[in-house]
């Protein structure tokens, strides 16, 4: 006997994975600045990947063409960039 899905309708995972960076922004915030624990080492490794993502590329990374200005920045803003940018607009 066959199993029916629980919901026909998938779920928005990457509504998910905001609220989970949402949350980590959050921790980071509480951080007191003399933590030295591994999780809070680990906290700030973090937010400082997200903070190079959104940031402006390194200047090797960047294009001098029109069309490879177009890519990086499609690559930048497609993803995380861009749900959070549609997220803070509302």
């Amino acid at each position: 006997m066959q199993q029916r899905p629980r919901s026909p309708h998938t779920p928005i995972r990457w509504v998910h994975q905001l609220g989970g960076l949402m949350a980590q922004v959050s921790r980071a915030e509480r951080l007191q600045p003399r933590d030295d624990s591994l999780q809070a080492r680990r906290l700030r490794q973090r937010m400082a990947l997200a903070q190079r993502v959104l940031d402006p590329l390194p200047a090797p990374l960047r294009g001098s063409g029109l069309a490879e200005r177009a890519l990086w920045q499609s690559l930048r803003w497609g993803g995380l960039g861009l749900l959070l940018s549609l997220w803070l607009r509302r």
